[in-house]
């Protein structure tokens, strides 16, 4: 900037005979008082501008500056500041001043000169009815009300929470309210899933709206109380979600404790309604009143302490810590330190610090803009998919392009194009920059081996189980696992206590039927029927046969030659089993197998012949050599090897649907067998690991590019 581009009046000669535009007289000039740590800061004081409610922070230099801005003249205005501080500052210095005072209109108004600036201005700052849109979209306020009147009449009400008692008696009730619920925790937990009915949505809904307005009266009472002004209390809308907001601009005139406490007077509230929320939750019977208590609850504690605690967005937990720091602005001066630092490391531009701030200060303004940066990355990321899930498809589409291209791709287009600007000034920094780009370019280009990683279960290329028979009691286990058996074999022995009564009972009336023939010649009528009597002897005899055939065969036999690989699990005499219970498992010695699931992103890199090497997930044993033998034409709508799927601890992700177990991606089954034939010793059960089988070689980028255009395809047909 030159002393010709400053039109403010005529053009004089030199700088030095510039008449200084006169101030507005209703600005106020305000010392932060934030103590000693506040001095440490460039900032510590601050233009108040009354008639637009602003504050804007300045240093020592500027209000020397302005302290003698009366003197008329930039001339005038240099020698007495050099009678009075000992320098005077550079045409830089005064020309951004200036510069400073007329874009936030601070200067008195011109008949002519203030209304040509004004109108520049506006035309400047119309944007395009898309635009206007879009940030509606995105961020508007509605005011709802000024209640500072208001919260000064009623503020004698809610005096009682402002003294010591009041808090005493809040922390000994938290302390009551959690040792309770301590002890009813588990009935605690119960309670959230009734939150999902359509009353308990409707209770956690005006529970939120009626906490969240305490919430704010919390920070108009204590601005009151503390001499502030609160000008607005509303509602702001940030991507469609309200938000209420209390206007409390003005307590930036008062000291940096008692902006601490107007700060935290919000989550303070929150946190009383969540512990006499608590306290009656306990008391409450089952039904809609203790449901709400929940709401009441869980809204205090967990929106006060995760999301109103965060600093790293502009809500009460940033400006908390702002203020506990002593930095004010600290979002804006993090972000150009952060900025500045990030240009001289790539570029080296040796630009100087955007304000003289060094060691630990320096690191926490740099730290708190990246930690930011990063969180809001995957916040505005995560909206961006609610946003496109919960909109019909192609307005979805359309709000999750915005969202990502206003809050993500635009900030970095706009950092990209200073680097292209600025691209002459650059340094030999610049050089190692574009060395550590080429090298990731590379590691993104060029070709890379490439291992598929396959869930997988090892076992015998042939193993039958075992079940019962029937419904039986066991009585023995003759077997244990890893002993070799023959086909038939007896695994273990059962009995079924119907069956003996049965056979009993058979046997019983055979003896009455044979007594009764044995006697026939005293009786006429046994006499009689001497041949129907015999063919019922005989019938209970073939009964009690059968019967004892059917016990003979309550047994679980082997059901090939092999080894035991597997039992199952608490196995006593005296338990009762089913036919469907899975017993044991009997593997042929010899061949083993792995069969897995691969992703379908995976697949073309893989086919038969490919060779590789299985892995049990433990490590406790050595990898085993392998060779695909067979993969999946088509994808696995059903998982049948249940072992892999997520439900049991596997990488699959599966869900149950009608009795199966369904997958959520497409993956196709593979198996490979056992070349290694050291180690093809049968395992004594089946081993979970994965197969590790070396893919075509294939770039970083390829591999982004694929499951980008993966994603895409399957969303485009849903």
């Amino acid at each position: 900037m030159t002393a010709t581009t400053m039109q403010f009046g005529e053009p004089a000669p030199s700088l030095d005979e510039r008449v200084l535009p006169p101030l507005r007289q209703d600005l106020r000039l305000i010392r932060d008082q934030g103590g000693r740590r506040a001095g440490e800061w460039s900032g510590s004081w601050r233009i108040h501008d009354p008639a637009a409610q602003r504050f804007f922070a300045i240093d020592q230099d500027t209000v020397s500056m302005l302290a003698q801005w009366h003197e008329g003249t930039v001339g005038a205005l240099r020698q007495a500041l050099l009678r009075t501080a000992g320098h005077a500052p550079d045409d830089q210095k005064i020309l951004m001043l200036i510069d400073f005072l007329q874009r936030h209109e601070l200067l008195a108004p011109q008949p002519v000169d203030t209304y040509a600036r004004v109108r520049q201005q506006r035309v400047g700052q119309q944007r395009s009815l898309t635009t206007r849109l879009l940030h509606s979209y995105l961020f508007f306020k509605v005011p709802l009300a000024r209640p500072d009147a208001f919260l000064r009449r009623t503020l004698p009400w809610v005096a009682l929470c402002f003294t010591r008692t009041f808090w005493l008696m809040v922390a000994l009730l938290a302390a009551l309210s959690l040792y309770l619920v301590s002890r009813q925790w588990d009935a605690f937990l119960h309670t959230f899933p009734d939150m999902f009915t359509a009353t308990g949505l409707i209770a956690y809904g005006l529970s939120l709206a009626f906490v969240k307005t305490l919430h704010e009266l919390g920070h108009g009472y204590t601005a009151v109380r503390l001499g502030s002004r609160v000008t607005t209390m509303g509602v702001a809308f940030v991507v469609m979600t309200p938000i209420l907001y209390t206007d409390t601009t003005d307590a930036w005139r008062l000291p940096r404790r008692q902006r601490v406490l107007i700060d935290g007077a919000g989550m303070a509230v929150e946190l009383v309604v969540a512990v006499l929320a608590t306290l009656a939750w306990v008391f409450v019977p089952d039904g809609a009143c203790r449901n709400v208590a929940f709401a009441l609850a869980t809204t205090g504690w967990v929106l006060s302490l995760a999301v109103n605690l965060n600093p790293l967005m502009r809500f009460d937990g940033y400006y908390l810590f702002s203020d506990l720091i002593g930095i004010p602005g600290l979002q804006d001066r993090s972000f150009s330190m952060a900025r500045w630092w990030m240009r001289e490391r790539l570029f080296g531009y040796g630009d100087d610090q955007p304000e003289p701030t060094y060691g630990h200060t320096r690191i926490l303004l740099i730290g708190f803009a990246y930690a930011t940066w990063i969180y809001r990355f995957f916040l505005f990321l995560g909206i961006a998919l609610l946003v496109y899930h919960y909109f019909f498809k192609i307005l979805g589409l359309f709000l999750f392009a915005v969202e990502i291209g206003w809050f993500i791709v635009m900030p970095i287009w706009r950092e990209m194009k200073v680097w292209v600007r600025r691209r002459h000034e650059a340094g030999r920094q610049a050089f190692v920059t574009l060395g550590v780009l080429g090298l990731l370019a590379a590691l993104l280009l060029v070709p890379l081996p490439y291992t598929v990683r396959i869930p997988a279960v090892l076992t015998s290329t042939q193993q039958a189980p075992a079940f019962a028979p029937r419904p039986a009691r066991l009585d023995a286990v003759r077997v244990h696992q890893g002993q070799t058996v023959r086909a038939g074999d007896v695994l273990m022995a059962l009995s079924a206590s119907e069956i003996e009564q049965q056979l009993v009972g058979a046997r019983e009336r055979e003896r009455l039927i044979n007594e009764r023939l044995d006697r026939r010649s005293a009786d006429r009528k046994d006499l009689s029927e001497s041949l129907t009597l015999a063919r019922e002897a005989q019938l209970e005899r073939d009964r009690a046969a059968g019967f004892e055939r059917e016990r003979d065969r309550l047994a679980v036999r082997a059901p090939m030659d092999g080894v035991v690989v597997e039992l199952a699990l608490e196995l006593s005499p005296g338990r009762w089993v089913d036919e469907k219970t899975r017993l044991a498992i009997v593997a042929a010695p010899g061949r083993l197998e792995a069969r897995g699931y691969v992703h379908a992103d995976d697949l073309r890199r893989i086919r038969e012949g490919d060779t590789g090497q299985f892995v049990d997930e433990q490590r406790l044993e050595p990898a085993r050599a392998i060779q695909i033998s067979r993969v999946g034409a088509a994808a696995n709508d059903t998982l049948d090897n249940w072992l892999l799927t997520s439900g049991y601890g596997g990488e699959v992700s599966a869900r149950q649907f009608e009795g199966r177990l369904r997958a959520e991606q497409a993956v196709f089954e593979v198996a490979a067998d056992v070349t290694d034939s050291s180690r093809n010793a049968s395992p004594l059960t089946e081993l979970r690991g994965e197969m590790q089988i070396r893919g075509e070689p294939i770039s970083l980028a390829v591999r982004l590019l694929r499951r980008v255009a993966s994603v895409l395809l399957r969303e485009a047909g849903a």
